[in-house]
C-alpha cells in the first residue's frame, strides 16, 4: 500500500500541473479561442462568418507608433493576439478594382454601396465589438491571409489566421452607421511621413470604424495619422454616415486630398476625382461613368434594392488573365443601410441570394 501511495502522489501532481496548464492557457487565449470556435461557413458559399471575442489591443498599437506595413501589423497580430506564438500568417495585397457610391433612400434614410472586385476568393464577415469602440461588421478578403481552394477555415486548426480579421478589413459599417470602402489607384505609392502614427490601409479603416462615427470625425483621424499604403501601392477611400454626408479622401504626393459631393453625387472606381500632376493609368472610367449616369437620373435616390441593382451593372464578369495567370470578377456587393445599420452581402454576383447581417 505504501508502494501504491508513493506512485499515486507523482501522479496526482502531474494531472494538477497539466489541469492547472490547460486553465491558465484558456484564460490566456479565451478571447481567441472564441474567436475561432465562432467561425463557420454561411450556406456553403464560401462566406464565412467571424466574432471576433479576442481583444486586438487597436489603441495599444496606435500609442505605440501604429504599423507602417501589413508586416508589421502581423508582427504585432502575432505579439498580441497569438503571445508569440510562432505561426505563420501568410499575406498577399492583389489588385483591387472596385466601385463606390452614397445615396439617399426614398424615405430619407442613407445607404452606401461598394463592388470588391478582385481575383477568386472566400470571404469573411468579421462583427467586432471593441470594449472603447464602436461595433461594427466589416468583410475581409481571406486569400489577402493565405486561405485559398485548397485552405480554407473550416478545421479549427486551420482557422488561426482568422485572428488577422479584425486588422484587414476592406469595407465595413459600425453601429453609429459610418461606412467606408477602399478602391486602388494605379498611382505612385502614398508614404506620408510627418512624424505621427504610421498606419496602413486596411489598419486606418480597422480605426474609422472602431473611433468615428461621423466622415468629419473619421476626416479627423486620418489627418492625425501617417498614412502608408498597404503594399507599396496608392488608394482612396470613400467615406459615408448616417447624416447623408459623403467624401473620398486621396492622396497626392502624400498630401490628403477631399472631393465632396457635387449636386448631391458622390461615387468613385479606380481613378482619381480631380486632377494631379503626374501621368497614371486609369481605370474604371466606365463603370463611373455608369455610376454618375445612374445617380444623376434618380437624382441619387436609391433603395437598397435599387443600390443592388445598381452594383449589379457596375460589376466585372472576368477579366482577361494578368501576368499571373488571374482572372478579376466582382467578388462581393455590400449595399450598407446607414441609418438603420447593416450589410445587405451578395457574393460572387449571386444577387438572388441576400445576407443582412447587423454591427
Amino acid at each position: 500500500m505504501k508502494n501504491k501511495k508513493k506512485i499515486l502522489i507523482p501522479i496526482i501532481a502531474v494531472a494538477a500541473v497539466i489541469i492547472i496548464a490547460a486553465v491558465s492557457a484558456l484564460a490566456v487565449f479565451q478571447g481567441e479561442l472564441r474567436t475561432l470556435l465562432s467561425v463557420k461557413e454561411r450556406d456553403d458559399t464560401g462566406i464565412y462568418e467571424v466574432n471576433y471575442a479576442a481583444d486586438y489591443k487597436l489603441d495599444e498599437l496606435l500609442s505605440q507608433g501604429g504599423a507602417a506595413t501589413e508586416e508589421e501589423l502581423v508582427q504585432y497580430i502575432l505579439k498580441t493576439m497569438l503571445k508569440g506564438l510562432p505561426i505563420d500568417v501568410p499575406y498577399e495585397i492583389p489588385n483591387l478594382a472596385c466601385s463606390t457610391f452614397s445615396a439617399e433612400t426614398p424615405e430619407g434614410g442613407f445607404i452606401f454601396g461598394r463592388n470588391l472586385d478582385n481575383q477568386q476568393t472566400d470571404l469573411a464577415v468579421v462583427k467586432t465589438s471593441p470594449k472603447d469602440g464602436y461595433s461594427s461588421v466589416s468583410v475581409v478578403n481571406l486569400s489577402f491571409l493565405g486561405y485559398n481552394e485548397n485552405y480554407t477555415p473550416d478545421k479549427l486548426l486551420d482557422r488561426i489566421n482568422t485572428l488577422a480579421t479584425a486588422y484587414f478589413p476592406l469595407d465595413g459599417v459600425n453601429e453609429k452607421g459610418l461606412a467606408v470602402g477602399v478602391l486602388q489607384l494605379q498611382a505612385p505609392k502614398t508614404a506620408q511621413d510627418n512624424g505621427k502614427p504610421d498606419v496602413g490601409t486596411t489598419l486606418a479603416i480597422r480605426a474609422m470604424l472602431d473611433k468615428c462615427a461621423t466622415v468629419r470625425e473619421a476626416v479627423e483621424f486620418l489627418e492625425s495619422i501617417d498614412m502608408f499604403a498597404a503594399a507599396n501601392g496608392c488608394y482612396h477611400f470613400q467615406i459615408a454616415d448616417a447624416t447623408g454626408d459623403s467624401v473620398v479622401v486621396s492622396y497626392v504626393n502624400n498630401e490628403m486630398v477631399l472631393t465632396e459631393k457635387k449636386d448631391g453625387i458622390l461615387c468613385a472606381t479606380n481613378f482619381y476625382l480631380h486632377d494631379v500632376p503626374f501621368e497614371y493609368e486609369k481605370q474604371g472610367l466606365d463603370r463611373y461613368e455608369i455610376l454618375v449616369e445612374e445617380l444623376t437620373e434618380t437624382k441619387a435616390v436609391l433603395d437598397l434594392e435599387g443600390g443592388k441593382e445598381l452594383l449589379h451593372a457596375v460589376n466585372i464578369t472576368g477579366t482577361d488573365p494578368d501576368e499571373k495567370g488571374r482572372v478579376y470578377s466582382t467578388q462581393w456587393s455590400s449595399v450598407y443601410d446607414l441609418t438603420s445599420p447593416s450589410l445587405h452581402l451578395w457574393a460572387d454576383m449571386d444577387y438572388a441570394s441576400e445576407y443582412i447581417y447587423e454591427p
